[in-house]
């Protein structure tokens, strides 16, 4: 019984939903008042929209109805609607011609939102017609229409700097997609600002820029995380871990990045990506010397590649990689077989794309040659008009005279637009001199500064230590216990001094020649701040100077911990050297409009506003003695100021003489 009861209401269920969505709007329509019957037909043609003969015959009849009860705004909805269909369908050419019909429709009603939303549609359509000039126009127009919609503008801006992108103009990429996150982040979209940190990551990889690619990267993996979108992080790690491949150190930290993606492709079912994630693999292999290895799974990725039917571009790349292991391994022959592949695949892909841009302009042609047989005809048609008009000579005169007068104007307006592209060029190559003349002087004051260490600031500790090491070798029993004390009191100082010294200059000299690898993460402030302190609360004790610190103890920061640690230990152990005994130093940092700021301040000398301007330029002159007596190069501000702004962020200092010094800095931090 109470299996027929079960079977009765599985029939009674598909009984009720047997009816589609399409059959009860045509039965609907039979029935309906004249005045909705347009917007029965528009349903229809939305339901319909995958098969466009069906669509494009229920629009018809929408756009018919429309006309004629004289509804502006379903004859509106009807023209956009056959842009859609035609967009659907992927024949962009034709989309573009319905959507621009639809524009002066939805200004007729003020429908800016309708106006926008067809500008968007035609930049998508020339982005897919690679006409990416036209597209950015048309994304400009829709982003002038949509200002009071934040959530479409920071589409469009994304969506300009993608265009801007494929055309390798990275700078202008970069703005945009940087102004659209801006946007995003004001309407708290967190979606929106993960695909826009994805977006920076891949420019400034195409960039070479890996640090500012890594930054992004992880701002990405972050959110995505966050939101459980398990797609976007999966291929988020996989980019990731392109770019770790440009540090030695991170090979093993990318090859865990690709294994965490594999799994998440695999739980989604995207099986396709399984030669993407060999073929990193395989790369990371050969970095790390494993060349049979690294051989095993290219030949396999080259494989599923093969099997999957993927593009020609990664079969190139792989083959391309199989080439640069046998010749590591010294096996070219391999190696010269490898690279006639790549180059082949290579002849082929360029080949490929050459016979796609012939095809999208035969088919540019053929639309052009039907247009402009239509426009001859409509010309010889307004020409026999023209010859039954008595006066005839009067308007040929009046015609001729116009086109010469919009060509003079033409003519001028080009030389002026001329001179304008001529005084601009001029103004970029001044500033491009005056950017390499300032990058010379930064380069000849770090020779300068790096000189005037090593002669002085490097060699006059070591004539402290040797002097009184010396007398304490040959002179022990003739000086008494005090003296001793005194003398090796003074060694251990000038050793601490040369110890920090040096530590500074081999973070500089990383920092100068690009080895310093930047990885920020998310950190707690209180355990870097604890490890700084570690190492300098001893020479506070030796001042009897107290120590106060400011802060929440669960306040986490995004940075490089070892960066972010170098800068506490360079601030606070000035803090020390330049306030007298018994003094005091608050450490404080607050959180405030994503920003976080930290704040060293102590009751020493101070010092004054016309020095403070100088004191983290590298041509600075300025060299100051401690309380004690302690010796300082000025090279520990100078690494400040650059770990500081490679977290794009800031740092000052705040001073009045004889009442003491406040340096502080700001690290831009993200909602996580």
């Amino acid at each position: 019984m109470r299996i027929l009861l079960v079977c009765l209401y599985v029939v009674a269920t598909l009984s009720a939903f047997a009816q589609t969505k399409t059959d009860s709007l045509l039965q609907l329509v039979n029935t309906a008042d004249v005045q909705k019957k347009a917007g029965i037909f528009l349903e229809l043609a939305r339901a319909s929209i995958k098969d466009s003969a069906k669509a494009n015959y229920y629009n018809r009849k929408a756009f018919a109805i429309a006309t004629a009860q004289n509804q502006k705004k379903e004859q509106a909805t009807s023209v956009y609607l056959a842009a859609k269909i035609l967009f659907t369908s992927r024949n962009f050419t034709e989309a573009i011609k319905e959507y621009e019909k639809a524009i002066p429709y939805y200004q007729h009603i003020n429908d800016s939102t309708g106006m926008t939303t067809c500008y968007s549609y035609i930049g998508i359509s020339n982005f897919n017609l690679s006409k990416n000039k036209e597209a950015i126009a048309a994304y400009l127009e829709g982003l002038r229409l949509s200002k009071n919609d934040p959530d479409y503008s920071a589409e469009l801006l994304a969506n300009i700097g993608l265009a801007h992108d494929v055309m390798d103009n990275f700078t202008e990429a970069i703005s945009y997609y940087k102004k659209a996150l801006a946007l995003n982040q004001s309407i708290r979209d967190t979606g929106s600002m993960a695909i826009d940190y994805d977006y920076l990551g891949i420019t400034y990889s195409r960039l070479k820029k890996p640090d500012s690619s890594l930054v992004n990267y992880n701002k990405a993996l972050i959110l995505f995380k966050k939101m459980k979108k398990e797609d976007r992080y999966a291929v988020s790690l996989t980019n990731t871990a392109w770019v770790l491949q440009n540090y030695p150190d991170s090979l093993d930290k990318a090859l865990n990045y690709f294994n965490t993606a594999w799994k998440k492709f695999q739980e989604l079912g995207w099986n396709h990506y399984e030669p993407d994630i060999n073929h990193g693999i395989g790369n990371i292999l050969s970095k790390q010397g494993k060349y049979n290895e690294a051989i095993v799974l290219l030949k396999k990725s080259i494989s599923q590649a093969i099997a999957l039917k993927r593009e020609f571009l990664l079969k190139k790349q792989i083959y391309g990689a199989l080439a640069e292991t046998y010749q590591k391994k010294g096996d070219y022959r391999n190696a010269y077989e490898n690279q006639i592949l790549y180059t082949q695949y290579n002849d082929s892909a360029v080949q490929k794309e050459k016979f796609e841009q012939i095809s999208r302009l035969e088919k540019q042609y053929e639309t052009e040659k039907k247009q402009n047989e239509i426009m001859r005809l409509q010309s010889r048609e307004e020409l026999m008009n023209v010859e039954l008009h008595k006066n005839k000579q009067l308007k040929t005169l009046g015609f001729v005279t116009a086109c010469l007068l919009l060509f003079f104007v033409m003519y001028v307006l080009s030389k002026y637009y001329d001179k304008i592209k001529l005084n601009k060029l001029l103004e970029t190559k001044n500033k491009r001199i005056e950017q390499s003349e300032s990058e010379l002087r930064q380069l000849n004051a770090a020779k300068n500064k790096f000189f005037s260490i090593i002669a002085h600031d490097l060699k006059n500790p070591f004539h402290n230590i040797i002097g009184y090491s010396q007398l304490l070798t040959s002179e022990y029993d003739n000086f008494n216990e005090t003296e001793r004390k005194k003398f090796a009191a003074s060694i251990n100082q000038s050793t601490n001094n040369v110890f920090r010294l040096l530590q500074n200059l081999l973070e500089w000299s990383r920092a100068q020649t690009g080895r310093l690898v930047f990885l920020p993460r998310e950190i707690d402030f209180g355990h870097i701040l604890k490890n700084a302190l570690s190492v300098l609360r001893p020479l506070a004790d030796q001042k009897q100077i107290s120590i106060e610190l400011d802060y929440d103890e669960e306040l986490t920061i995004f940075a490089d911990p070892q960066m972010i640690e170098t800068v506490l230990r360079n601030l606070i152990n000035n803090a020390i050297k330049f306030t007298p005994e018994h003094g005091k130093i608050t450490i404080s940092a607050r959180l405030a409009n994503e920003q976080v700021e930290i704040r060293i301040t102590d009751t020493g000398i101070g010092i004054a506003e016309k020095e403070a301007q100088t004191l983290f330029k590298i041509d600075s002159t300025i060299k100051r003695k401690g309380t004690n007596n302690e010796d300082g190069s000025g090279l520990g501000l100078i690494l400040c100021k650059e770990f500081v702004h490679k977290h794009n962020g800031s740092i000052s200092v705040e001073s009045t003489p004889g009442k003491g010094s406040s340096f502080y800095f700001i690290l831009p931090q993200i909602s996580v």
